[in-house]
């Protein structure tokens, strides 16, 4: 009885790791999603401005040399601020460094979302919905999986028990 227990506490923290894993990759997609969608909004508006290189942001990778992404911002009328990281891999900070002040057309929406032109053309949404369909399936098939496996669990303990078999007085 102890091991049977035993196996039922893994159950569960099995089936807990497992849901709090569908739960993040969901999680994951939907902010992606949300993302995107703005940028796709500021592309759809077809508003197109000028924003400042303004800030570098410098990367580690581990025990090689460091590499430098850059990011703008650009203030609407309205005082609301378009800030956004764009990857360029710049090698070294002096590479960089001759960016900051020049500016870079960026489409925006007019509620905070911005890309930038020569990211646009690139741009698809494809990211969120493939990690929100990722953890669908796999939550669909693990709950599958589940009932699939209690029914053969009870089936067994039925046979085991001896309910399922014809009466002797038909």
């Amino acid at each position: 009885m102890e091991y049977e227990k035993k196996q039922k506490i893994k159950f569960i923290c099995l089936s807990i790791f497992f849901f709090l894993f569908f739960v993040f990759l969901m999680t994951l997609g939907l902010v992606h999603y949300f993302d995107d969608k703005g940028k796709a909004d500021a592309i759809k508006s077809g508003v197109v401005v000028q924003a400042e290189w303004v800030g570098i942001i410098p990367h580690s990778h581990g025990q090689a040399n460091a590499t430098y992404d850059l990011g703008y911002e650009y203030v609407d009328e309205n005082g609301i601020i378009y800030r956004e990281k764009c990857i360029w891999g710049f090698d070294s900070m002096d590479e960089a460094k001759l960016y900051i002040g020049k500016k870079v057309d960026i489409y925006i929406d007019g509620k905070g979302h911005s890309i930038a032109v020569y990211q646009a053309k690139d741009f698809n949404q494809n990211f969120a919905w493939t990690l929100m369909g990722i953890a669908i399936g796999l939550a669909v098939s693990y709950t599958v999986g589940l009932i699939i496996w209690r029914v053969i669990k009870h089936k067994r303990k039925n046979d085991d028990t001896g309910e399922n078999t014809p009466s002797e007085n038909v």
